[in-house]
């Protein structure tokens, strides 16, 4: 029996194919009448037949017809089912958009709280290293006080060691300066009497510092003296040790002349009467 479906896939109705069946018994009794029964009997079983049909179609529509209203009443009952589902599904849809709702609204209100919180942690945050930058800074700058004073208590401590080493090394220098200026008035003086008793009109040519004992007025300075009789040479006299008159060979103040000559030097002499020198000419002496 082939079932008849609608939309929803449901049995509706369950219809029975007889078609078959019914020519194989007509087949049977067709070929069983003629071999055997009268016309009494083919009438017999024509009617029989008959009846048997409208039994059957009777029957078939009676069980057409409950089987429909029994398709009926479960597809109204799918349909109540169905919309009662609907219901269910649309009440929980919405209440699903109310609790959806709901979570927004309290999701929205927990966001502008935590970026409310998140800006007042930031401000403070802020706040708190500006602070700290500010302090690392008035650290920094007592720190750059203290060696700035430091530095200056330096210089200052170092500006009055110059000062005092200028003011001995001017002492000094002063004190030098007044030596040498004096040892230079010495020397000027008697580069003048030298002058002057060189360029007299009647020279007087002494042969060492001895001879020049008998001259009034005379002081330890530098002369021009004859050891030969010949040429005239410089030479320091004191005039003032035992009596004076001693001719200085060699004279020796600050090192400011170097005495490691060779044999000519020696020989010839070098070196300036006024500070230091070797006066030389030993064949000359020695000639004496």
């Amino acid at each position: 029996m082939p079932l008849i479906s609608n939309d929803l896939k449901a049995p509706l109705v369950a219809e029975l194919d007889i078609t078959s069946v019914n020519k194989q018994l007509e087949s049977y009794i067709n070929y069983d009448i003629k071999t055997t029964f009268s016309e009494e009997v083919q009438d017999m079983v024509k009617n029989d037949q008959d009846q048997t049909k409208t039994t059957m179609l009777e029957d078939y529509s009676l069980k057409l017809n409950t089987t429909k209203k029994e398709y009926e009443k479960r597809f109204s009952n799918i349909v109540q089912n169905l919309e009662a589902k609907q219901k269910e599904i649309t009440l929980e849809v919405s209440e699903v958009y109310k609790n959806l709702s709901e979570s927004e609204s309290a999701f929205n209100t927990e966001i502008t709280d935590s970026l409310n919180g998140f800006e007042h942690r930031q401000e403070s945050l802020k706040l708190a290293m500006m602070s700290e930058y500010l302090s690392k800074l008035q650290q920094s700058q007592d720190t750059n006080n203290r060696k700035f004073n430091d530095l200056a208590s330096d210089l200052k401590s170092h500006f009055n060691n110059l000062s005092q080493e200028f003011k001995e090394e001017f002492k000094k220098s002063t004190t030098d300066l007044q030596s040498e200026r004096q040892e230079l008035g010495d020397w000027k003086t008697n580069l003048m009497k030298t002058l002057k008793d060189t360029f007299e009109p009647v020279e007087k040519k002494f042969k060492d510092c001895s001879y020049i004992t008998g001259e009034t007025n005379k002081r330890s300075g530098v002369y021009i003296i004859y050891p030969s009789e010949m040429n005239g040479i410089k030479a320091y006299c004191d005039m003032s040790t035992d009596g004076g008159g001693w001719t200085v060979l060699q004279k020796r103040i600050d090192r400011t002349t170097s005495f490691d000559r060779n044999w000519i030097d020696n020989k010839e002499g070098f070196g300036d009467p006024q500070k230091e020198y070797w006066l030389g000419k030993f064949n000359e002496f020695n000639n004496e």
